[in-house]
This record gives C-alpha cells, sequence and structure tokens, in this order.
C-alpha cells in the first residue's frame, strides 16, 4: 500500500500531461474527484498552472482551486519534478486574504483620519482640497498584474480628473490587467463623476486592463443604472469576492 495516502496534506503525483496518478487522502478529501489536476484549478488559474508549473524543476506559485466546500480556495502550490513526474503539496493560504482585507480596512481608516485633519486647517484650505483629492484615490497592489483604487467621498469630475493621468501611469508602468475600483467609500455621485468615470474605464480597456467595480451599494445602483459605467466593465459583490476570484 502507498504511503503517500497517509501525507497529512492535499497531496498530488502528475505527469507531463497534468494527469493524476496519485494522491493523499486529504486530497481526496478536500478536492472533487478528477483525473486531471487543471480540473480542480479554478478556470481563470488554469492558464497560469500550465505556465508556471512547467517553467522549472522546482516551483513554487499560488492558484485559485475549486474545492468541495468553496469554489474559490487559495492555495499556495509547491511543485517538485523528477523523472518526468510531478511531486504536488497544497497549501492553503486563506489567512493571507484576510491579512490584506484587514490591511484594506486600515489604509481606509487612516485616509479617513488624514482627510480630516486637513479640513481643520482652514488657513491651508485649497492645499487640503487637492490632496483630499490625491488621498482619495489611492491605489493598492493586491496580487501580481492586480491593483485596488478605493475611492472615497463624493464621485465627481474633479476627484477623476485629479486622479486620471496618475491612474493611467500605474497602469502603464506596472503592466496592470485587472483594476479593482471600489465604491464602498463612496457617498453621492454626480452624473458628470460617472462620465469622467466611464472616459477613465475607456482609456484603461485601450491599454489592455480589465476594469471591476467592487462594493456597490442600492443608492449606487439606481445612479449606475441609469447612466451605466461601459458595457465592458464587470461588477462584483465586494473585495472578499474579488479577490477569492484573482489572486493568483
Amino acid at each position: 500500500m502507498s504511503a503517500i495516502k497517509h501525507i497529512p496534506l492535499p497531496y498530488f503525483t502528475i505527469n507531463q500531461d497534468f494527469h493524476i496518478i496519485d494522491a493523499s487522502d486529504i486530497a481526496l478529501e478536500t478536492f472533487n474527484k478528477s483525473d486531471s489536476f487543471l480540473d480542480i484549478v479554478d478556470r481563470e488559474s488554469k492558464n497560469k498552472a500550465r505556465r508556471k508549473l512547467t517553467s522549472a524543476a522546482f516551483v513554487t506559485t499560488e492558484l485559485v482551486m475549486n474545492t468541495k466546500n468553496s469554489p474559490y480556495g487559495l492555495y499556495q502550490i509547491q511543485i517538485n519534478w523528477q523523472n518526468k513526474l510531478g511531486y504536488i503539496v497544497c497549501i492553503e493560504q486563506d489567512e493571507r486574504i484576510q491579512e490584506l482585507i484587514d490591511a484594506v480596512e486600515l489604509h481606509r481608516k487612516r485616509l479617513s483620519d488624514t482627510n480630516l485633519e486637513l479640513l481643520q486647517k482652514k488657513e491651508q484650505l485649497e492645499q487640503s482640497i487637492e490632496r483630499i483629492l490625491e488621498l482619495s484615490v489611492p491605489m493598492i497592489d493586491l496580487a501580481e498584474g492586480m491593483v485596488l483604487v478605493p475611492l472615497i467621498g463624493e464621485l465627481n469630475i474633479e476627484l477623476v480628473n485629479k486622479n486620471h493621468n496618475r491612474i493611467l501611469e500605474t497602469i502603464c508602468t506596472q503592466r496592470i490587467e485587472r483594476i479593482l475600483i471600489d465604491f464602498h467609500g463612496i457617498g453621492d455621485i454626480t452624473n458628470e463623476g460617472i462620465r469622467a468615470l466611464r472616459n477613465l474605464v475607456l482609456e484603461l480597456k485601450v491599454m489592455g486592463a480589465k476594469s471591476y467595480i467592487i462594493g456597490v451599494s442600492p443608492h449606487h445602483a439606481k445612479v449606475l443604472n441609469s447612466l451605466p459605467i461601459n458595457p465592458n466593465t464587470y461588477y462584483l459583490k465586494d473585495l472578499h469576492t474579488a479577490i477569492k476570484s484573482f489572486i493568483v
């Protein structure tokens, strides 16, 4: 009897075609039964799995996996190739997702505190307003090729235009493929602000970056329904859903 079944982690032995030759009991308990390792990898991560897992003799990467309990489970994957066989260990990374979310919430709080302090300095009101607009559109790296842009305050043309070039420059220099635009901190929305954001999203699309709107409230939804941003813009429920969908 193979001792592999007793390994205390999700473990697989695969061939060069990703066909599963053997697996530990915990792997069978964690993932749905499949003949191919790629079948338990999330659709958005399959291309990365093919590319990364065959790039060297020993590779460590992260993939979103389909588990029995959740369609989106983030796992660190370590594979060692020997004699045309790949030996894979899968280590769950749910704690890292929570760490990312906690870091974003802390960043939001710091921005809110900074905005209040700036507003209290009446003698520097004009400079404070400009600073608030800059702080209201931070850019947070979540993973390779993906950034979060949490909007804070009123979504108006001044907020978008003040940060328009900075966002485009970041997308270009860092080769961003996905940009998550978070409405969680947005209050009122003006028609001019939506039009300005729509133009920004169109420019991001031309540059090869997909835009995802997250954290939309019922109030926001009414405005966005009457004046859509762009037919090619995607919507997700919240930051947690976005991270579990796209952290790869």
